[in-house]
């Protein structure tokens, strides 16, 4: 680890500012708002040859980057929707929640680690993910453990469709967190030839399934799905693509035969699918109340359908609209960012919206990289199941995460 002596002192900033922003998506929104602001801060205002020389020669191929106006753009479309304002408590509380789209991807445009050679940044990647791995174990491990000490007490709350205890209580964004970390330990296991890194993910991938979050297992399952796929089809191992994929539509069924709360949650959700109507019990199921909020997501849609009612609006209009259609029951915006989109902004915002999506994902050949592929369809698939950019945790994970996997980002694999 000799590249550690060769940090700047504004990189190794860039650095405890990543460190905290890891810590923070997991156990302290305060501390993920302060690292947010000291990355970006070390990146822009340390940069070699200062703030302007950032501007005059690092900014430049930044902006002729796809995911850098993709990320930014999801921003600026908040920007839009001000003249429709009416409710500014919300609409500010938006801007700031959705900052890192926007600051973020000027941290990485000004390069951090810019004081390392190519080698050593590849000996930093490898470190960082390793520290991730065993972080996001531990913390797995713990969860777990408490898990074990009231194993009968939480597995009823499961029957009921209460998560298991996670730190927070935010059982999808600790999930997806866990999901990202096992896609990236494979990739580091084939990247690194590291079975230290095999096993962490390994043990993320297992610890999922005891978790039994859904909308987590989904990502992981699809990211996993990805990596492999994109690993085999490079070196030409199709063989080992079917057994991978294979082993991975084996799990579920041993994960319901040997795991008790992969099978209660299982057992709920066929209980719930059954029993569920449009409109009927809305309140009393989680899944219900998911598809009730897109329901009434898209009907607000319809009924302004070209510039939607404001993203500032959103939270006012969707209150009015479960005052009326189901007297009594709390009002939520919709369980899909796509939805929220065009709720909000309109078919003008919910096409922007995929196009800034589009320039994520496939813009500049990024597609071509396995582990970023796996990582963009993973948060895209829990942007179709939650409104990932509506909090300050699920919109920093979502640009951290992209932006870490895409280095530099103006980068054309392939």
């Amino acid at each position: 680890m000799n590249w550690i002596t060769r940090l700047s002192w504004a990189d190794r900033l860039v650095a405890l500012g990543i460190a905290g922003l890891v810590f923070g998506l997991v156990l302290s929104p305060a501390v993920l708002s302060i690292s947010v602001i000291v990355t970006v801060a070390a990146a822009l205002l340390f940069h070699p040859g200062s703030l302007p020389g950032f501007w005059r020669h690092s900014l430049p191929p930044a902006l002729r980057s796809s995911l850098f106006w993709g990320l930014t753009g999801l921003y600026l479309l908040l920007l839009l929707g001000a003249p429709q304002t009416c409710d500014w408590t919300y609409y500010l509380e938006r801007l700031r929640v959705k900052l890192p789209l926007l600051m973020l991807p000027l941290a990485w445009a000004a390069r951090p680690f810019a004081s390392l050679d190519a080698a050593d940044r590849a000996a930093a990647g490898r470190t960082a993910r390793t520290a991730l791995l065993v972080f996001l174990a531990l913390v797995l491990a713990g969860v777990l453990i408490n898990y074990a000490l009231h194993f009968t007490e939480i597995n009823v709350r499961i029957g009921r469709g209460q998560p298991v205890p996670v730190p927070r209580d935010n059982h999808i964004r600790f999930s997806l967190l866990l999901a990202i970390g096992a896609v990236l330990g494979l990739d580091g296991a084939f990247r690194y030839r590291s079975a230290w890194q095999l096993g962490l993910c390994a043990f993320l991938f297992l610890g999922l399934h005891l978790l039994a979050v859904r909308s987590g297992l989904l990502a992981a399952y699809a990211g996993w799905a990805v990596v492999l796929a994109g690993r085999a089809l490079r070196a030409g191992r199709y063989g080992y693509l079917a057994a991978g994929l294979l082993g991975m539509a084996a799990l579920p069924v041993l994960a319901y035969l040997f795991v008790p709360s992969f099978r209660t949650k299982a057992d709920y959700t066929r209980f719930e699918v059954m029993h569920r109507g449009l409109g009927r019990n809305a309140s009393q199921y989680s899944d219900e109340g998911r598809f009730t909020s897109v329901r009434l997501g898209l009907q607000l849609w319809r009924e302004h359908p070209v510039i939607g009612v404001g993203p500032g609006n959103l939270r006012a209009a969707m209150d009015t609209l479960y005052a009326t259609e189901l007297p009594g029951a709390e009002g939520k915006r919709p369980h899909n960012q796509f939805v929220t989109a065009l709720a909000g902004g309109g078919l003008v915002g919910g096409v922007l919206t995929l196009c800034c999506f589009a320039a994520i994902g496939y813009g500049d050949g990024r597609w071509r990289q396995p582990v970023y592929a796996a990582v963009f369809v993973l948060l895209t698939l829990s942007c179709l199941v939650e409104n990932t950019l509506e909090s300050s945790v699920g919109v920093s994970l979502f640009t951290f995460f992209l932006l870490a996997v895409a280095y530099p980002p103006w980068r054309k694999p392939g």
